[in-house]
Order: C-alpha cells, then sequence, then structure tokens
C-alpha cells in the first residue's frame, strides 16, 4: 500500500467509515484499533497493524485504498446531505452504555434528538403479532413512563415495539427507535407514519449506514444495543421463539434488570413471557413496579455521566440498596500477579462470559492487566514508584 495511504489524509469520519466497511476486520478488531491508535487516521499510519487484526478477505481490501475512501466519501456525503449524524466510538458523545458490551459498535447514525440518549431509558419489547391487550399495555407505561421524565427504547418492530414507541412519543421522555437497518427508511413499511414521528420528536438509531437494508442477522445485533442503553428490559408480550428473548438474553450478560408483564395464559404470545416470569420471578403490572425494579442507586457505581444521574435522581421513586461493584473493580481484584486463564476468572467471578471480556480489554487498554499465554495478570505498577 506505499507508505502512505489516502486514508491516513482523509478526514477522521472518512478514515472512520472506511475502517467501519472494511470487510474481515469486525467490530471488536475495529474497537481494538481504536484504542490502540487513538484516532482512525492514525490507524491508516499502520496498515500492517490493520492487516493482522483481520481475516484474508482486509489484505485484498486495504490494498485499493482509493475504494475504500470513495464508498466512505459516499456515506459520508449521504450522511451530511440528509441530516444524519455519524458518532464514532472515541467521539466524548458515544453513549457510554454501549462500552459495556462485548462487540460495541465502532459507528453509530442517527437522525433527531441525540440528547435522549442523555436520559435515564427503560426498554420495552415482545412479540410483533401481539394482541390488542398487549398493544395497549405497551402504549400505556411508556407513555407514564415518557411522562415521569424516562426515555423509551425499543426496535419499531410491529405489534409491542410500535406501541411502546407510539406511547413514548407522548411525553417528554420521548423514545429511541433502534434499527436494524439504515436509518433513511422505514422498517417493515407499515410503520413508516410512526418512523417519521419518531424522527421528529425522537431518535432514530443504527449501527447501519443509510441505504443499508434489513437482513436477518441484524435484528440480533439491533437487540444488543437495546439492551446495553436501558437500565432495565420490560417484556410485555413474547411467545418461546420470540426476539425479544433475545434482548432479555444481553440484558441479563450486561447486567440489566429483566421485567414481564404476566398475560392470559391461554395465549400463545405470553408462554415466553411467563417462562420468564417462573425463571427469574420479574413479574410487574405497573409503572411503578417498574421503578422500583430499576437499580438507581447501583448505577451511580457505573461509567455515567453526572448529567445522566441527575435525570435519574428526577424520575426515580426509589433508591433500593446497591447491587454490585463496578466489574472492571472485582475483576481487578480477582486477577493477581500469577496468570489466571480465562475459564478460571468465568468460574470465580460468576459474571456473564462477553461482559467478562469487554471488561478485561478495557483493563487491558488501560494497563493495569496484561494478556499473557497462560491467562490474564495484574500489571505490578509498583516497580515503577
Amino acid at each position: 500500500m506505499g507508505r502512505r495511504s489516502p486514508l491516513s489524509e482523509a478526514s477522521e469520519e472518512e478514515a472512520l467509515l472506511a475502517l467501519r466497511i472494511l470487510p474481515g476486520v469486525g467490530d471488536l478488531g475495529v474497537i481494538r484499533l481504536l484504542l490502540r491508535w487513538g484516532s482512525a487516521r492514525e490507524v491508516w499510519r499502520h496498515p500492517d497493524a490493520v492487516t493482522q487484526a483481520g481475516r484474508s478477505e482486509t489484505r485484498g481490501a486495504i490494498s485499493t485504498p482509493g475504494r475504500l475512501l470513495d464508498e466512505a466519501r459516499a456515506i459520508r456525503a449521504w450522511c451530511r446531505r440528509d441530516g444524519f449524524r455519524i458518532t464514532g466510538y472515541l467521539d466524548p458523545d458515544y453513549p457510554r452504555a454501549l462500552h459495556h458490551l462485548y462487540d460495541p459498535p465502532p459507528v453509530l447514525f442517527s437522525y433527531g434528538d441525540f440528547g435522549i440518549l442523555r436520559r435515564p431509558l427503560v426498554a420495552i419489547v415482545g412479540s410483533r403479532k401481539a394482541t390488542a391487550t398487549g398493544r395497549r399495555t405497551a402504549e400505556r407505561l411508556s407513555a407514564e413512563l415518557s411522562a415521569g421524565g424516562m426515555g423509551v427504547v425499543s426496535g419499531m418492530a410491529l405489534g409491542i415495539d410500535g406501541a411502546a414507541h407510539k406511547g413514548a412519543l407522548k411525553g417528554p421522555g420521548s423514545t429511541v427507535a433502534v434499527l436494524a437497518r439504515g436509518p433513511d427508511r422505514a422498517y417493515p413499511v407499515a410503520n413508516a407514519g410512526l418512523f417519521r414521528a419518531v424522527a421528529r420528536k425522537g431518535l432514530l438509531l443504527s449501527e447501519f449506514p443509510p441505504g443499508e437494508k434489513a437482513r436477518p442477522y441484524h435484528f440480533p445485533r439491533r437487540n444488543r444495543i437495546i439492551a446495553a442503553l436501558s437500565w432495565g428490559v420490560v417484556v410485555v408480550e413474547a411467545g418461546r421463539r420470540s426476539g425479544a428473548l433475545i434482548t432479555v438474553d444481553h440484558a441479563l450478560d450486561l447486567g440489566r434488570e429483566v421485567m414481564a408483564i404476566p398475560g392470559s395464559v391461554e395465549w400463545e404470545q405470553t408462554r415466553g413471557t411467563h417462562d420468564l416470569i417462573k425463571r427469574l420471578g420479574c413479574i410487574v403490572t405497573s409503572t411503578d413496579e417498574i421503578m422500583e425494579c430499576v437499580p438507581w442507586a447501583a448505577l451511580e457505581l457505573e461509567e455515567v455521566s453526572p448529567e445522566l444521574l441527575e435525570a435519574a435522581r428526577r424520575v426515580s421513586r426509589s433508591s433500593p440498596a446497591l447491587r454490585t461493584l463496578p466489574i472492571e473493580e472485582r475483576l481487578g481484584d480477582l486477577v493477581g500477579l500469577e496468570p489466571l486463564s480465562l475459564e478460571a476468572i468465568l468460574d470465580r467471578s460468576g459474571l456473564p462470559a462477553s461482559r467478562t471480556l469487554a471488561a478485561l480489554t478495557r483493563l487491558e487498554v488501560e494497563g493495569r492487566l496484561r494478556r499473557e499465554p497462560e491467562g490474564w495478570v495484574r500489571v505490578d505498577t509498583s516497580a515503577a514508584r
């Protein structure tokens, strides 16, 4: 590729978009490169590092940097023309909650009020084939939460998702629609009116650029963002194969509170919900109960801004006892000067694998832990004093 790539001289946004579309690297690979080199432009000044981070198809792609740059510029031009915001992982406004993911999206594309992400958020999710009762319940709960200043997150699907967005738009808390395609068009088309309403009064958010169509594997990726942004996930109706249960799995991995609304035992749409209630004992029936379940006090130990904590205090109705220490502190205490394998760390900590790996990576980047062939070790800083 030569000593200088055109990508190293591009704007930071263009260089970041080129990394995002580079085949064979993946979200986690891009994040590691950004954390190592400090900017997307600096990453492109080290093409060997980019090649090492990817698979075989990466080498071919970076051998023609002009093509990557042209595509990145086209995406950036589309965003500027139609008012879509580009937010990179290293940007100060990137949602801190997404840092808890094992594979955070390197780039977010959005349209609307980005400030909603600075409010306390609760997800309301459920079946696409929702009953009329389920839709009314989701809309009512969302409207009440929004009236109290909570933002409501959902996935812009038919059924429960759509009802949740509709209800949340009635209050000042408003709503965030996390999309499984680019933010330029509604999916499904039946939600086009709701899509426009969220664009006017809420926030459309996606990890996919304008023009990218919805694909089956996009939906579970969307669900991990819904779970990460939210301080609690409420399932209104869900069958046993509902995609809402993927959101639940991500929420549990991230240590988020999961709640479920009971329904009729005669409905297929509530079988998955009732399984959750039996397994987790997480039944809620009102907005007050939802607010009581969110671990407000524990969130003070997380990486959230003072502004967000103040917003949480304004809308919280209770302060449960602190439930957990930040995961990084727990792992920092667990890992010593002798190598500890990942399996041993998971076994001793009892923490979810995805959350543990994300925390270990952050500790490594901060220089507090080091990865060796035999496992993880704490960095001994006493000798440097």
